[in-house]
């Protein structure tokens, strides 16, 4: 498993839901316990967020951890489903539920095949 954290797509998840949620950098860097110049680097990638800032960031913001880890190697898998792709499918028309869950089978009889292999 890779070891990278993309921390920019961290922090533009930080604002996306900051913003969302109607709150000003100042306001949830309070809400957090650290300095606005801190939230703002964390956003913006110019510096790598601590984990105890980053669960008082989810606190904060009445989301869990796996929200900002998502595009990490360490996601939950039933995170990603419920939180990233059930969102993108509930504006769906019924053709195109429809054709997303062929492509489904598709990938995990690939999945599976692969798996018999290894």
């Amino acid at each position: 498993m890779p070891s990278e954290v993309d921390y920019g797509k961290i922090g533009r998840r930080i604002r996306r839901l900051r913003t969302e949620k109607g709150l000003t950098q100042a306001q949830l860097s309070d809400m957090a316990g650290c300095s606005n110049n801190y939230l703002s680097h964390v956003e913006t990638a110019q510096t790598k967020v601590s984990l105890g800032v980053l669960m008082n960031i989810a606190s904060a913001l009445e989301t869990s951890m796996d929200y900002f880890l998502l595009d990490t190697p360490y996601a939950r898998p039933d995170a990603i489903i419920e939180t990233e792709i059930a969102q993108k499918l509930r504006g769906c028309s019924a053709e195109t539920l429809i054709a997303v869950n062929q492509m489904i089978d598709v990938l995990s009889e690939q999945e599976m095949r692969l798996q018999k292999e290894d």
